[in-house]
């Protein structure tokens, strides 16, 4: 493992606004975002930023059981080699009922997964998602997908 962080501290320091956890770009692998999940302070956060990092589907499959989530609002999940599997654990989590708003942009994503979140009976209050550059999916009256020019 990395020892670029001891603990949840280490990775909080400097990156904790409110409720806000900006993570954007520190290259966490999943064994360091562990550390994160393992940490009650993680209720305190509403909007997670994890875009440009590691996690990859084992990750993301951790985040997704983490009980400490159950506040979290906005997720952004976007370039952290997350594939259609890892949405499938997303789409079952049960700790992240909260979730209004989903970023998913530069991962390795086909469809599956897509349809897996559509069709979630976990993420009720999960209101707007991005997959791909200009792909945009909100819930109004049911899924739409409405390109983005």
């Amino acid at each position: 493992m990395n020892d670029r962080f001891k603990n949840a501290e280490d990775i909080f320091e400097g990156r904790l606004r409110g409720n806000q956890l900006m993570l954007s770009g520190k290259g966490l692998s999943a064994e360091e975002a562990r550390l994160l999940w393992q940490s009650p302070r993680m209720q305190e956060i509403s909007w997670l930023d994890l875009d440009d990092n590691n996690l990859g589907d084992q990750g993301l499959q951790e985040l997704t059981e983490c009980a400490f989530l159950e506040n979290v609002q906005y997720l952004n999940l976007n370039q952290n080699s997350v594939s259609d599997a890892g949405l499938k654990f997303l789409a079952n989590a049960k700790y992240l009922g909260k979730l209004k708003r989903l970023h998913l942009k530069g991962n390795l994503i086909n469809g599956e997964g897509v349809t897996a979140l559509f069709n979630s009976e976990t993420l009720v209050n999960l209101a707007t998602f991005q997959v791909h550059e200009g792909w945009t999916c909100k819930k109004r009256e049911g899924w739409r997908y409405k390109p983005q020019a």
